[in-house]
Order: C-alpha cells, then sequence, then structure tokens
C-alpha cells in the first residue's frame, strides 16, 4: 500500500516538474523514503516501545522472558539484515512512477 501511495506521489510530482519525473531521481527519492521509515520503525517501535516500554499487549505469550525484547543491538541487526531491500524497492518504486509519468 505505501509503494502505491508513494508512486502517486510521484506522478503528482511529475506535474510539478519542468523536464518530468526521471527514473534515477524518483528511485532515489523512493529509497530515501524507506530509508526513513526504516529508521523511524527500527528507533520508535523497536527501541522504544518494544525495548523501552515493552507494553503487555504487544509481548508474545511464551515469550515474556526473551532477553531480545530488550536488546537494542538485537533490533538494529535485524533492521541492517532488511535493509539491502531498500535498493529494491526503491528502484521498483521508481521505476513504476516514471514509467507511468
Amino acid at each position: 500500500m505505501l509503494r502505491s501511495l508513494m508512486v502517486a506521489a510521484m506522478i503528482g510530482l511529475d506535474g510539478a516538474l519542468d523536464d518530468g519525473l526521471a527514473f534515477l531521481p524518483a528511485a532515489v527519492c523512493a529509497a530515501l523514503v524507506f530509508a526513513t521509515l526504516t529508521v523511524y520503525d527500527l528507533v520508535v517501535f523497536d527501541w522504544i516501545i518494544f525495548a523501552g516500554l515493552r507494553p503487555r499487549l504487544l509481548v508474545l505469550p511464551g515469550t515474556e522472558g526473551m532477553r531480545e525484547y530488550r536488546d537494542l543491538r538485537f533490533h538494529l541487526i535485524a533492521a541492517l539484515k532488511g535493509s539491502p531491500l531498500i535498493i529494491f524497492v526503491g528502484l521498483a518504486t521508481g521505476g513504476l512512477a516514471a514509467s507511468f509519468a
């Protein structure tokens, strides 16, 4: 869903640009947006909510004592494992936006 919103926003941006929306700027913009969302997810959701506050609603039954909930490094490594996907998602989104623009 987020990718479709991103493509729609970039298509709207195409009308505002004099030369139109090219593939590379669209791909870089999409990758930066997804990288920003990844960092936000890591800091706010993983570190502050899961590791810091740890509400009972978010703790899975049977995992109450797991140390990974409070391990900030564990969450960072998990986020870094998925970060190469940002490049591919940026390229796909940029390609879609540039083809529709």
